[in-house]
């Protein structure tokens, strides 16, 4: 006889920054509360891109991405990280796992075989590794609400049922390139981050001189030999033939999205009286000149037209003077102090 568990659906804030999964789906949980914001806008200052995208490291890892946000350390999330075999092995199994978790306030991000995740563009096609949050459940309808990339490349919210979930995380091994890892995520109501408009233009100094700060984790893991901050860019129209042969965007709509966060942390900090309100708008032609730049570059990736390929390499350039000269004026500008 089964138990009726009832149903719970947990809060989720969607984050400005969802190109990769592995960012958003902390984010969802951390950005739930106001209180969180001081330490999300101290953050995700950093690119790096890789100098060469065809290269053995690229391949084992993601193109370009922000770097150094560790969530494990975030003050304002309670992370657990355990390995699939602790949930395979264990008798009650993936499904009373993630009903006990979520009933414990825990979202819960783990990889599984997209063939069997509905809404999703492989399903019932192609066995696909890829991750997935879950959110809430509905014991009656016997289906887990989950986030992710539905079948239109959208960051939507869809509905897996009980026995699709647990198909897709016990057939991962027929796949490539999943993670064993499984992360939980829960507000941790006793964080504690004070505004460090200090950190911010140190980070802000760093960006601008293309400083490698993976230099100072050098303790825990090698540093990485990739471009950082403004230096991604000659990076991005040096690897541009590999990006468009792949089909590759990825690196593009992150640079769009880190533009969109700068944008969001100078209002921020305006809000703040960090800075003078006359900041308020100065990055956002940035942000949209990127964002014409990223579907400028995607109709260059499906059409081979040459004169968008070099009208997309000028305007990268001159995104990065433009972001360099109003980042310059907001370094001068931006006080230096702590808030609480």
């Amino acid at each position: 006889m089964s138990i009726d568990l009832g149903s719970k659906e947990l809060e989720l804030s969607i984050p400005p920054l969802v190109g990769y999964q592995y960012l958003a789906y902390p984010l969802c949980t951390v950005l739930t509360r106001n209180e969180a914001l001081p330490w999300f806008y101290s953050n995700f200052i950093h690119l790096y891109c890789h100098q060469d995208l065809d290269g053995e490291a690229a391949s084992r890892s993601v193109p370009m991405t922000f770097y150094g946000e560790d969530f494990i350390r975030c003050p304002w999330l309670i992370t657990q990280k355990l390995e699939r075999e602790c949930v395979l092995d264990s008798p009650p199994g993936i499904i009373e796992f993630l009903i006990n978790s979520i009933r414990s306030n825990y979202t819960i991000s783990l990889h599984v075989d997209e063939f069997y995740i509905p809404r999703r563009r492989v399903y019932q096609h192609t066995h696909y590794a890829h991750d997935i949050l879950v959110y809430g459940y509905d014991d009656a309808r016997r289906t887990f609400l989950v986030l992710g990339y539905d079948e239109e490349m959208q960051f939507q919210k869809t509905v897996v049922p009980y026995h699709e979930m647990e198909q897709g995380f016990q057939n991962l091994e027929w796949t490539d390139n999943y993670e064993e890892q499984i992360y939980l995520y829960k507000f941790n109501k006793s964080g504690s981050y004070w505004l460090d408009a200090a950190f911010i233009k140190e980070s802000l100094e760093e960006y601008l001189a293309g400083s490698n700060i993976s230099l100072r984790n050098r303790g825990t893991a090698n540093p990485l030999e990739a471009a950082f901050g403004v230096d991604v860019y000659a990076a991005l129209i040096h690897n541009m033939p590999v990006l468009v042969r792949k089909r590759d965007i990825r690196p593009i709509h992150i640079l769009w999205e880190h533009k969109k966060m700068m944008g969001l942390r100078i209002q921020y900090l305006c809000n703040q009286g960090l800075l003078s309100p006359d900041f308020t708008e100065c990055f956002r032609p940035i942000e949209e000149q990127a964002y014409a730049l990223r579907h400028l570059l995607m109709k260059y990736a499906l059409t081979g037209d040459e004169c968008m390929l070099k009208q997309g390499l000028s305007e990268m350039t001159h995104i990065m003077e433009s972001e360099k000269r109003i980042l310059g004026t907001v370094l001068n500008a931006l006080d230096p102090r702590v808030v609480s």
